[in-house]
């Protein structure tokens, strides 16, 4: 049997152990309830193990491209996405120099269909270089990409590429302009008299197509034509052999989003599709353009094309609209006839 005054003490020291842990618990689910809502009102997120992330932006989709209410069942495989093409304007209608001219600014554009659409007065580089009084010549081709394919060869006696690396090559006269065939830029390569040493911009902006066939990035070998971040060395690198005076913008891809069959299925803040999101090649092209000393245009971000403006600036997701043109230009002749006035004072 246990004394009174021994049952009295265990009864108190029980109770203050019921206490503690009572108070314990509060607190802990105070405070995970205090982590969780201070989660949902900012943009951090605290991982299992104290790592603190940013979130991704939310995506917002056109409403003139809202899916049907019969939606379809959540992917758990690989994200499939269509890839749209535009229209090709190919009235050429962009300004060629004249004798007259050779005081001008020869502005000198190699892209994808970003660049090489609307050749009809409301292209791109036809409007960057009205704004800036300048000479121009578009060497873009649509659906190309910096990179060459995996199964294309390096050898210029065996070339068959029309990516970046490939117009770098014609212009340095390395391999057969015959691939070029069909396309302006072809023309213009094959133009005896366009002296390409006279540059003063090579504006280059490529990486969405790389992106939709899922380059990589890069690899150990800094100059691997066959990533993303190596065919742009190797095009700076090459370029500067043509024009050694001249100063090269490396212009970014843009902010996109993606459908498949008419729906919605990502953007380019969170869509990988193998080797990557679409800003990842942004972050590559950065790094390269760091690294090379070049003039760097951040079309992702700097434009002001997001999930909010979309339906404004871009006509199906990917491709400039009239005033998404205008705006690019109006950013890269800024660009420009700035860093011209920094080199004249």
């Amino acid at each position: 049997m246990i004394p009174n005054g021994k049952k009295k003490r265990k009864a108190a020291l029980l109770a203050v152990v019921l206490f503690v842990m009572a108070m314990t618990g509060c607190r802990q689910k105070y405070t995970d309830d205090m982590i969780r809502e201070n989660e949902a009102e900012s943009n951090i997120l605290i991982t299992e193990t104290g790592e603190e992330i940013e979130k991704p932006e939310e995506i917002h989709p056109s409403e003139s491209a809202s899916p049907t209410p019969e939606q379809p069942e959540k992917q758990t495989g690989p994200i499939e996405f269509d890839i749209p093409v535009p229209d090709q304007t190919m009235v050429d209608q962009e300004p060629t120099p004249a004798p007259e001219e050779e005081n001008k600014l020869q502005l000198v554009f190699l892209g994808d269909s970003i660049f090489d659409s609307y050749r009809d007065g409301t292209g791109v580089p036809y409007l960057t270089a009205k704004k800036c009084d300048a000479n121009l010549y578009n060497l873009a081709i649509g659906g190309t990409c910096a990179s060459i394919e995996e199964d294309e060869v390096s050898s210029w006696e065996e070339w068959t590429s029309t990516s970046l690396c490939g117009v770098v090559n014609g212009m340095l006269k390395r391999i057969s302009l015959d691939i070029f065939d069909g396309t302006r830029a072809g023309e213009l390569l094959k133009d005896p008299d366009i002296d390409f040493s006279k540059t003063d911009y090579f504006i280059v902006e490529y990486g969405t197509n790389d992106f939709f066939r899922g380059v990589r990035q890069s690899d150990d070998d800094g100059y691997n034509l066959k990533t993303y971040g190596g065919a742009l060395r190797y095009a700076v690198s090459n370029l500067r052999e043509v024009a050694p005076d001249a100063t090269i913008i490396l212009c970014s891809p843009m902010y996109a989003q993606f459908y498949h069959n008419g729906y919605l299925v990502g953007d380019g803040n969170m869509t990988n599709n193998g080797n990557g999101t679409l800003f990842d090649y942004v972050g590559t092209c950065n790094y390269i353009a760091n690294e090379q000393n070049t003039l760097f245009l951040n079309a992702y971000l700097d434009l002001g094309i997001d999930g909010y403006t979309i339906d404004e600036y871009l006509e199906d997701g990917v491709h400039l609209s009239e005033a998404g043109r205008i705006l690019y230009s109006d950013t890269l002749s800024h660009m420009i006839l700035s860093y011209e006035e920094t080199k004249n004072n």
